[in-house]
């Protein structure tokens, strides 16, 4: 079963990957999808307390987000409006059953680092867009770790693998 659950998040993965890169925006079921699928997958090993102090982590990101372009402009500044979709929200929020407080700290800054990188790998050799398709970026550093957790047979840092 969980095999099954793994080829769904890896192809709804892909769907937002394709759907960010290609558009700009992706459909707001998926990371419902993706939050239900992850609560199945770690159902038993879920705990309140590792999702809240995520979820928490994510929303004190958001309020320095926007004091410190606050403070920069001189002005109150809504980081949803320019800099971030909302799909991207939904996405951080839709994986937060797939890691642990510990490892949903240690995915989100690793997935920013590897957006930018790839990014400015694609800004530099194409013509692209001056925003970065934050969902569909993090969804093929995930797409990569699950790949590699079920080929090597480890444990990276999805729970439940």
């Amino acid at each position: 079963m969980h095999i099954a659950i793994y080829i769904l998040l890896i192809v709804f993965f892909g769907i937002i990957a394709y759907q960010d890169i290609k558009m700009r925006l992706i459909h707001f079921v998926l990371p419902l999808l993706i939050l239900v699928l992850g609560m199945v997958l770690n159902w038993n090993a879920i705990s309140f307390i590792e999702q809240g102090k995520s979820l928490l982590f994510l929303v004190l990101n958001f309020v320095v987000l926007s004091a410190y372009f606050s403070i920069k402009k001189r002005q109150w500044v809504n980081p949803f409006q320019k800099m971030m979709g909302l799909g991207d929200v939904l996405f951080l929020l839709g994986v937060i059953p797939l890691f642990s407080f510990r490892n949903y700290i240690i995915f989100f800054v690793m997935g920013m680092l590897f957006s930018l990188l790839l990014f400015l790998v694609f800004k530099s050799k194409y013509q692209v867009d001056e925003t970065i398709p934050l969902a569909g970026y993090l969804s093929v550093f995930i797409i990569g770790m699950i790949g590699s957790s079920l080929v090597l047979n480890s444990h990276l840092l999805i729970k439940g693998l």
